[in-house]
């Protein structure tokens, strides 16, 4: 299996692949020790720890010199696991920054998707203006390494994950066991997570201008990323973005946009970083930190924007005279398990569940009506069809929070009309738990399991 998989063109054999995240988690290990021993990482020792924990060296194919630089990103986080945040933060994070080798060598892919993480002096900064408590849910769209969501750990926030690249998520698995991870493209990322709890915090670090499967630039993309986080962030939350500096309220290519999302939102911060944040990732161009609080504006058209890229100590400055977040309409409870616990559904009062108790509860049968099953009017001029439960009724059960649909073929095919009544705990109707949909398909398991048994058989 390995020799087949090395000369389809394979980067990496069938055994690396398969523990990538956990080689990247070896190499960082080593190199922390020189940060934790106050000595620059040499480019000896990443050759030398990449070769020993990818089975072989560079020249080899076994690994690209981006892969070390993550090692090198995951070993600051592990730094600062060990270490937490210094006192003097960001000249203690900018001489830790020093340390590390500079970026000089791109890969195909980090050039595609924009792959420049954030540096660590300015996700501090981006954390800051955050203002984290314990009590929030932090979402990071682009986690890329996740130097932003450790910022966010730091301050005592559960964490909501998301990165699109296969290699990034399996570090972040590995880096943030149990946290809720996605990928998916954040461009939709309000589309994709609907029905999630929603994150009080949007730390996040988009790429300026391109979109997957997109070749040309797009400088539309940064935009869509914020404006689906905006979407996903609960009312009253704080998103921290970082962006291309030519994207921001003054700008009469962008000025619409920020007026527009000003009505459900307001922007209390948009200033420019200087290109020196960003040496040590190889590249001096100047980026933009806008704070937004979806809050309504009171004024559309009176939205604060300093055009002047400013050095991160004039930067930490201004974030230390935010205004302090608005209360979050969201469970004060610390979100690791409200994300379990909250269900926050369109057009129905917020369901919080129970804490668990010692008591059974009322199991019942679920009683329906099966209906007859009527033809639409044949088939449409459309792909998909709206669906809801066809052949039976339940008393009291709710409709689905969000739009369902199947496929126009599919709809002019009658369903079978179930027989299994299954036992459930009574408020699994009463509170809404499960909506109507989601009941039907309780109803047809056995059939379910019958066709599932017979596709096995064949």
């Amino acid at each position: 299996m390995v020799s087949q998989f090395a000369t389809q063109g394979c980067l990496f054999d069938l055994q690396t692949v398969l523990d990538y995240g956990q080689s990247i988690w070896g190499v960082a290990q080593e190199l922390t020790k020189s940060l934790t021993d106050h000595r620059p990482i040499a480019t000896k020792t990443i050759q030398s720890q990449m070769n020993r924990h990818f089975h072989g060296t560079a020249a080899e194919g076994k690994w690209l010199w981006k892969d070390a630089y993550e090692a090198v990103e995951v070993a600051l986080i592990l730094y600062l696991r060990q270490k937490g945040i210094p006192q003097n933060p960001l000249e203690q994070l900018q001489l830790l920054e020093s340390l590390c080798p500079t970026h000089t060598r791109r890969s195909e892919e980090q050039l595609q998707l924009q792959q420049f993480s954030t540096p660590l002096p300015l996700a501090y900064l981006m954390a800051m203006a955050g203002q984290i408590t314990p009590h929030d849910l932090t979402l990071e769209p682009s986690a890329g390494t996740g130097i932003l969501a450790q910022f966010a750990k730091l301050y005592g926030a559960s964490l909501m994950l998301n990165e699109l690249s296969p290699d990034r998520t399996k570090i972040l698995r590995r880096l943030f066991s149990g946290t809720p991870l996605f990928s998916v493209n954040a461009e939709q990322i309000n589309d994709y997570l609907a029905g999630k709890t929603q994150p009080s915090v949007v730390l996040m670090n988009p790429p300026f201008s391109s979109s997957p499967k997109i070749s040309d630039r797009s400088p539309d993309a940064t935009p869509r990323h914020i404006n689906s986080a905006l979407q996903k962030l609960c009312d009253g939350g704080r998103l921290v973005t970082i962006t291309a500096n030519w994207f921001f309220p003054a700008n009469p290519s962008w000025q619409e946009t920020f007026v527009k999302w000003q009505e459900k939102s307001s922007v209390v911060l948009s200033v420019g970083v200087s290109g020196k944040a960003y040496a040590k990732h190889g590249t001096t161009i100047e980026t933009r930190i806008t704070v937004i609080d979806k809050v309504p504006a009171s004024e559309r058209g009176d939205i604060p924007c300093i055009r002047e890229t400013l050095e991160l100590p004039e930067i930490l400055a201004l974030i230390e005279q935010l205004p302090g977040r608005s209360l979050w309409q969201s469970a004060p409870a610390k979100v690791a398990t409200a994300a379990l616990k909250v269900v926050k559904l369109p057009k129905r009062t917020t369901v919080v569940q129970p804490e668990p108790s010692a008591e059974i509860p009322d199991v019942v049968v679920l009683e329906y009506e099966v209906i007859e099953w009527s033809a639409s009017e044949g088939l449409k001029d459309t792909l998909y069809e709206t669906y809801r439960p066809q052949r039976i009724r339940i008393k009291d059960a709710l409709p689905h929070p969000s739009l369902l649909c199947e496929s126009a073929v599919l709809a002019l095919v009658s369903p079978p009309a179930p027989t299994y009544k299954p036992h459930l705990p009574q408020n699994i109707v009463t509170q809404g738990l499960l909506s109507e949909a989601q009941l039907e398909s309780e109803g047809c398991n056995q059939i379910t399991s019958l066709l599932l048994l017979l596709l096995q058989l064949i």
